[in-house]
């Protein structure tokens, strides 16, 4: 029986407060409807042409906008276990479709690692007991995300001016973080604040 690897990669959302997933494939099921879509797909593909999943890998990008070079370390520590099964590393194919979600840097460090990838086309899938549809639930990713962008002056210029209002009052850089993130003026990646990436925002 051929032997696969289902990995499951999505981007963070910063305006959703979702910047950190778990390495536990069930807990970041839990945590990304997108890797609970990808597992979904995967294990019917496996099931349907007759494949063992050995293994299943999870990984949250770093930039919420594009695939990056730092998925090499997620597939470094899948490296040795699919050489010793001889498995195909399974990928959702998200790029097939009005190019999704391309992610060069997966398929280039995959083929530096030596591993075998089989694209997998995302058709709709039941989960939560409910068919998924990939489709509208990108578009709509992809219109929020725009709003988010489009709104970083404003949320820059709110905390910039708040942050300035406590520097003034005599609070440290990182008491002055820590209020920005206690009342809900994030920074412009939607991250936390902290003292360090505060005080670049001020001296910029």
């Amino acid at each position: 029986m051929k032997k696969a690897i289902g990995f499951y990669w999505t981007l963070p959302v910063p305006w959703a407060g979702f910047t950190k997933l778990s390495t536990n494939v069930d807990e970041a099921a839990a945590q990304s409807r997108t890797i609970r879509y990808q597992r979904a797909l995967i294990r019917r593909h496996t099931k349907t042409n007759g494949m063992e999943l050995v293994h299943e890998a999870v990984f949250l990008e770093i930039s919420s906008d594009r695939g990056s070079d730092a998925v090499k370390e997620a597939l470094q520590d899948i490296s040795a276990l699919a050489g010793a099964n001889q498995a195909t590393v399974l990928v959702v194919d998200f790029a097939a479709v009005q190019n999704w979600r391309s992610h060069k840097p997966l398929r280039d460090e995959a083929r530096h690692f030596g591993l075998t990838l089989e694209m997998v086309y995302p058709d709709e899938v039941m989960i939560d007991g409910k068919p998924f549809d990939p489709a509208p639930h990108f578009e709509d990713w992809r219109r929020r995300q725009a709003e988010w962008s489009a709104d970083k002056p404003v949320r820059l210029a709110a905390a910039v001016s708040r942050a300035t209002e406590l520097r003034f009052s005599g609070a440290s850089l990182a008491k002055t973080a820590a209020t920005l993130n206690a009342e809900g003026l994030p920074s412009p990646t939607g991250r936390p604040w902290t003292a360090d990436n505060l005080r670049k925002v001020l001296a910029s």
